[in-house]
This record gives C-alpha cells, structure tokens and sequence, in this order.
C-alpha cells in the first residue's frame, strides 16, 4: 500500500487507504463474489423482489414496502447531486471494476441504502429475527463489495447504511401511523398524486423523474385497484407462487417490449409508469381471473382445495 503522490481532499487519505488494503487482499475469486453481491443492490433485484411481497406475501404491507423503498431511492439520488462526490473510478492506484451500475455521483452509496433499507423493512414485514440477521449479513456484503470493486468511497457506504436505517426505521412507523388513522379515499388519492409531483419538482434528474413516476403510477394503481376490483390473497401456498410467477413473467414482457422503443427518458417513464400499474391494478385483476386472487370479503377457499 503507497500513499499517493498527488492532492487528495481532506478526510479521502483513509479511504483511499482502506480500499487499496481491501484490493491487496483480494484475488480474481473474491472479486467474482463481490460481482455478484453488488447484483443484490441493483433495481433488477428490487423490482421482482418487491412485487413478489406484495403479490404473494402480503398486499398492504407489501404496498409500505415499495412506497417507502422509492421514496429512500428518491431522497438518495437527490443526496447524490446535492453533495456531489464523484466516484473513485481513474483515481490511480484504485482498481474499479467495470459494472452497469457504476454512474453518477458517489456519496451516500445507492448499494449500501437500498440493501439497509429493504432489508430492515423485511424483516419488520415477516417478523422474524432470521430475516434480521440474514438482511445484515447481505447489507455489510454488498457494503464491502462497492468498496472491494473501486465503485464507492468507503464513508459512502456508511452514510448510506446510516440514511438506509433512517428511512426504513422512520418509514415503517409512519406507515403503521398512516393505516392506524385510516384516511378517506379522497385523502389518500390527493397525497398518492401531490407526494410525486413534489418530487418531480424538486428533483429533476432523469433517475429523479423515473422514482417519481414510479410512485405516482404505484399509489394510483393501488387506489384504482381498491375502488374497482377490491381483490386480495387467497389461501394456498401454490395459489401465492404461481401469482408471483406470472407477475414476474409479466414484469420481464414489459420491459423487453418497452426496449424495441429504445431507452430515452419518455421511453423510460413510460415504461415505469406500466410497471407499476401492471404490478398493483393488471396483476391483481389477472390473478383474480386465474382463481389465484378473490374478492375481499367472499369466502375463501379452503387451503389445497
């Protein structure tokens, strides 16, 4: 490990030293795993990982998860144009891996927040003290992997754990406030559409506009899909993964048509605009068609029937 031989800012030597130890110790192996791990903490993970909860798992719950997860994402890449660190890929004697993912601005770490964030939200979901432990396990991994790779600063990747933890932890019990006071339809229809307008203008990047419009389409496709088809989960372990696997098949047909349309920014609105109207009103009305899904409030049918 050297020191280097040109100016860093004030407070960049220790990180610059700690990534070239994490790289000294690391081999062509290591650095295939930190490949992957890094995989977690793309928006392909999320977009099937989020709709299967909220298909298969629990709808309302699931519906918390996505909100509060865009909305991190959002205040995240606001974050990054507002503190405006640039990455330490070309630094010399830094080694950056060539990954999609890397883009943009550097601080707080999209990687690291987005993992804090979903999985400290899951495991409040599922209540279980395994999930916890899993999810923290995952969110250091794929911390270490955007350090271990020369995409992220390693105080990029704190900031992001500690902003990640904010959102799920304020999130999740604004959530629980939200359901508790049982707001009008009219109430809610008002804030779906108002909350992403705010957004779009506060931050008008395009990833800005693309977490804007997600929201915008997933509050108002869940409202619609309240008033008109009122449908919900029902029994049977089968009936919950085949719903998650015709959803999944319907999320992956969007996308691949949307590409023959290239990938400007009206393309890409429109394409999330269609993902999250599929995910929250198409799926479930599918879902209700195939016997999956049934109406709120009718009988249920009995579990393996």
């Amino acid at each position: 490990m050297t020191r280097p031989d040109f100016p860093l800012p004030k407070g960049f030597l220790w990180q610059y030293e700690w990534i070239q130890w994490l790289q000294a110790h690391s081999n062509p192996w290591l650095d295939s795993i930190a490949k992957g791990l890094s995989l977690l903490g793309n928006e392909q993970f999320y977009l099937l990982a989020i709709p299967i909860v909220f298909w298969s798992v629990h709808r309302k719950l699931g519906l918390r998860l996505g909100y509060i997860f865009l909305f991190g994402m959002w205040l995240n890449s606001w974050l990054k144009v507002l503190i405006g660190i640039v990455r330490p890929i070309g630094i010399p004697g830094i080694q950056s891996a060539k990954v999609a993912s890397a883009t943009g601005y550097s601080m707080p770490s999209g990687h690291a927040q987005g993992t804090m964030t979903f999985w400290m939200l899951l495991s409040s979901l599922l209540k279980r003290r395994i999930a916890l432990w899993i999810g923290m396990i995952l969110v250091l991994l794929v911390g270490w992997s955007r350090i271990v790779l020369g995409l992220h600063w390693p105080l990029d990747v704190m900031v992001g754990w500690g902003i990640g933890l904010l959102v799920a932890s304020l999130g999740w019990a604004l959530g629980g406030w939200w359901t508790y006071r049982q707001f009008s339809f009219s109430s809610r229809a008002y804030l779906a559409v108002v909350l992403p307008l705010l957004m779009l203008a506060l931050h008008t990047t395009p990833t800005g506009k693309e977490y804007a419009v997600f929201l915008l389409s997933l509050g108002l496709g869940a409202l619609f899909e309240e008033h008109f088809l009122h449908t919900e989960i029902e029994d049977g372990w089968w009936r919950r993964i085949f719903s998650s696997v015709i959803g999944i098949a319907g999320l992956i047909a969007i996308q691949w048509g949307m590409k023959r349309w290239g990938s400007t920014e009206e393309v890409l609105l429109v394409r999330d605009a269609a993902i999250g109207l599929f995910a929250t009103v198409v799926a479930p009305w599918l879902f209700l068609k195939c016997g999956l899904y049934r109406r709120e409030g009718s009988h249920p049918h009995h579990a393996g029937k």
